[in-house]
């Protein structure tokens, strides 16, 4: 039986805008509060350990997903992801603005458990709607331009939370309403795969772990890496002598410098060497991330978020593109949930894994160690990359 959602057919184009839309409210889950994290602080200093429980805010988001992707995987395979995507932003809506109202901070905790459920589903079903719906090199231009497009959410709502954050520390919670200008959208999706849909033939297709866990391990360290952007240059730029309403737009040079390399990725229609691309992108991380931890002033943190922003859009489209070619179309939920748990798992890890970096109110160190890790996974994935590489070419000969 043929697929509904065939990617033979063409996609119309509200179809493509509403995927485009939906994938700016990946970032959103976190960078959106990060300008107000030392208001937030100051508010909730009298609790103890409140400056990593402050961050943690944060990523406990990425906790949440990384523990509920699975659910959300099979969920999305199951009920097919339109349902999924739907539920999932009207959660979003709701935990997102609990920031606006909680009482306390563990309230506001709470709210972003929530969050965390919902930015996962949302997530996990759009990306397997995306490869149900393309194929090909159409599907990684797409991917591409879908990642742009969650960076280019950052230019907008990193600000946005700036500003916002300059009025009070709880202003930028009412940014993640937006999502439900999404939802009228979101209803007209194609429903997608779902499991009735399948052939005897492609339900008996295997999901080839072994790659697919070196994509897994890939994006969890590119993420403890890359966060220390919304959780740690806040309080960097500040240090430097940055006002809070600055704060979000000197961050949103990072996304924006992503939101171009994803768009070179997307014009180029994908890469055919996935390994040794991750790992020019975590070297390409690693070198930004050292000019941020050696900057004096603020004009010298701007190098560094453009070189490591752009290694970082290139990080997510690589992996998606990747993962969305391996996947049998009945496990593409659950492919990209695992993805979606890795990614937000390593949102979690990285402030605590900072935090023996983090002298006071000076979180240069904390830079400086992350760019060492990124640095021997990338020579890694370039060692591995070239073998794979080498191998393919004897296989030719």
């Amino acid at each position: 039986m043929t697929v509904p959602t065939s990617p033979a057919r063409p996609v119309p184009g509200i179809t493509r805008v509403t995927l485009l839309l939906t994938a700016t409210l990946t970032i959103m889950s976190g960078a959106t509060i990060a300008p107000s994290l030392p208001a937030m602080q100051a508010h909730f200093s009298g609790l103890p350990n409140a400056d990593v429980l402050v961050r943690l805010t944060v990523t406990v988001v990425g906790l949440a997903i990384a523990i509920s992707a699975p659910l959300s995987g099979y969920l999305t395979d199951r009920s097919g992801r339109r349902p999924v995507l739907v539920v999932a932003m009207l959660l979003y809506a709701l935990a997102g603005s609990s920031g606006l109202y909680a009482p306390n901070l563990w309230t506001l905790m709470l709210g972003r458990v929530l969050l965390g459920l919902a930015v996962g589903a949302t997530m996990t079903a759009g990306s397997a709607l995306v490869a149900d719906l393309f194929a090909g090199q159409e599907r990684a231009r797409f991917l591409g331009l879908q990642s742009a497009f969650t960076s280019l959410g950052g230019v907008i709502f990193l600000p946005l939370g700036g500003l916002l954050a300059s009025v009070g520390w709880r202003a930028p919670f009412a940014v993640y309403l937006a999502a439900l200008l999404i939802v009228p959208l979101a209803l007209r999706l194609p429903r997608g795969e779902t499991a009735g849909e399948r052939t005897a033939q492609t339900a008996a297709e295997r999901i080839p772990w072994r790659p697919v866990a070196l994509a897994y391990a890939v994006a969890l360290a590119y993420m403890l890496v890359f966060y220390l952007m919304p959780t740690q240059l806040p309080y960097r730029l500040e240090g430097l002598g940055v006002a809070p309403a600055q704060v979000g737009f000197v961050m949103g040079i990072s996304t924006l410098s992503g939101a171009l390399a994803a768009l070179w990725f997307s014009r180029r229609g994908g890469t055919r060497a996935p390994v040794l691309t991750a790992g020019f992108s975590l070297l390409a991380l690693a070198v930004g991330w050292t000019v941020v931890s050696r900057a004096t002033g603020a004009g010298g943190v701007v190098p560094g978020l453009i070189i490591g922003g752009a290694g970082a859009g290139l990080v997510t489209p690589n992996l998606n593109t990747f993962l969305a070619a391996l996947a049998p179309a009945h496990a593409r939920g659950r492919v990209m949930s695992g993805l979606s748990a890795s990614i937000f798992l390593g949102q979690f890890l990285s402030p605590l894994l900072a935090q023996p970096f983090v002298h006071g109110a000076d979180v240069s160190h904390a830079f400086a160690a992350a760019a060492v890790f990124a640095t021997l996974v990338g020579v890694g994935l370039l060692v591995l990359g070239w073998g794979l590489t080498a191998r393919r070419v004897v296989a030719a000969d």
